[in-house]
């Protein structure tokens, strides 16, 4: 018969099993010790070595037994309070972070203070400092969370840009949706943050290369199925200039008409306006 493991493959235990096994154990521990009073008393009377050498394999059985309850009991309680506590951690990190975005896109990096943030997730400063150790600490770790995406990733791809072609009304509603977003001030704070702190910006400067470098993956997806739709070579797997000066040009008109077109409401840096653009780009390119 097969052995169930207590724990399954991501480390959780598994119910009931350790209970199950706990439980058996004490039984069996409970019976094999009535078991040496009973053959004691019986043996003793019919050959006392034989008594004597059973009732002390019994007693060493019983031991055996009673500390494997107690170990299966402890190590299942430890697990448990192990996972607990990480529980805990991770849920205490997720809300310091998504407070921090709230209180950082409103007030600014500089205007934020641990006070607020730690106020705004229910927690206190102390809470923050354990976990981050700083302020600048937390904010390093909101930009990895928001910008630490992974490369090649087709469920990254900006919507409405599709092997076939651009489409318009997709893109300018998600170009309406990034507008509206609370958190949208939050990537300039990435920004002013490396420019005032140079000598703390190298991870920031990988972050947005990153960034940069999973657009691009976009482009290169685009100009490869738009090559094979027209029966050419798809051209080479890695980026080309072409694809990096489609991706800036893509960007800077997203950064103009997410940020200017949101503040002056202008129809000529309206999210239409900065969709047909990129499907003019898209086209050329």
């Amino acid at each position: 018969m097969a052995r169930q493991d207590p724990y399954d493959e991501t480390g959780h235990r598994t119910p009931g099993v350790d209970d199950s096994i706990s439980a058996a154990t004490r039984a069996l521990a409970d019976a094999t010790a009535t078991l040496t009073r009973l053959l004691g008393k019986q043996a003793q009377s019919v050959v006392p070595e034989v008594s004597e050498a059973l009732a002390a394999g019994l007693r060493e059985a019983s031991r055996g037994l009673a500390d494997a309850s107690e170990n299966v009991a402890r190590r299942g309680g430890d697990h448990r309070a192990r996972e607990n506590r990480r529980e805990k951690v991770d849920r205490t990190r997720a809300d310091l972070l998504d407070a921090a975005s709230r209180v950082i896109a409103a007030q600014g990096y500089e205007g934020a203070s641990v006070g607020d943030i730690a106020a705004e997730a229910g927690y206190t400063k102390g809470a923050l400092y354990a976990h981050f150790g700083s302020k600048s600490g937390l904010f390093l770790a909101l930009a990895r969370e928001r910008l630490g995406i992974a490369m090649d990733d087709p469920a990254l791809d900006m919507p409405g840009l599709t092997d076939d072609g651009v489409d318009t009304e997709a893109l300018a509603d998600w170009i309406r949706a990034t507008q509206d977003d609370p958190n949208l001030l939050l990537s300039l704070e990435f920004l002013s943050y490396g420019l005032r702190n140079p000598g703390e910006a190298g991870e920031l400067v990988e972050l947005h290369v990153r960034s940069f470098e999973t657009a691009t993956a976009q482009a290169v997806r685009i100009r490869q199925a738009r090559r094979r739709a027209a029966g050419e070579d798809p051209g080479p797997d890695e980026p080309t200039q072409q694809d990096r000066d489609l991706t800036l040009a893509i960007i800077s008109v997203l950064n103009v008409v997410t940020l200017e077109g949101k503040l002056t409401g202008s129809p000529h840096m309206s999210p239409e306006a900065g969709a047909r653009i990129i499907a003019r780009l898209v086209a050329d390119g």
